[in-house]
């Protein structure tokens, strides 16, 4: 009969072969971009509304006042990636995290929002 070492190797090998003869499961993998977007696949400005679940007038002007720095490269985007990333878990809404968190580390990089 077949031997352990024998049947791990067939499906070792068949799941090899199962892997090379399949393309289609790579391109569900690439990200989905269109023209216009910026180059970490999202715009900055749909990123931080929809991520953050703003919902107050406010927080939609906070929004394009720090999209605007971010333009402008007053506000390192790099800053408002990183603080969006550690407010986008916290509940119920994100965005009160954010907002404070991202005036907190731009104050100490002498940023004023």
């Amino acid at each position: 009969m077949f031997k352990p070492r024998t049947i791990l190797t067939l499906f070792f090998a068949v799941s090899l072969l199962g892997l090379a003869g399949s393309p289609t499961h790579v391109a569900a993998q690439q990200p989905n971009t269109s023209p216009g977007v910026d180059g970490a696949g999202i715009d900055l400005r749909i990123q931080l509304e929809k991520g953050l679940k703003a919902r107050l007038p406010r927080e939609f002007d906070f929004i394009d006042h720090v999209v605007g720095m971010v333009d402008n490269n007053q506000l390192p985007r790099d800053l408002v990636q990183s603080t969006f990333l550690w407010a986008r878990p916290k509940k119920p809404y994100p965005f009160p995290y954010f907002e404070n968190g991202l005036r907190l580390r731009a104050a100490k990089r002498g940023i004023s929002l």
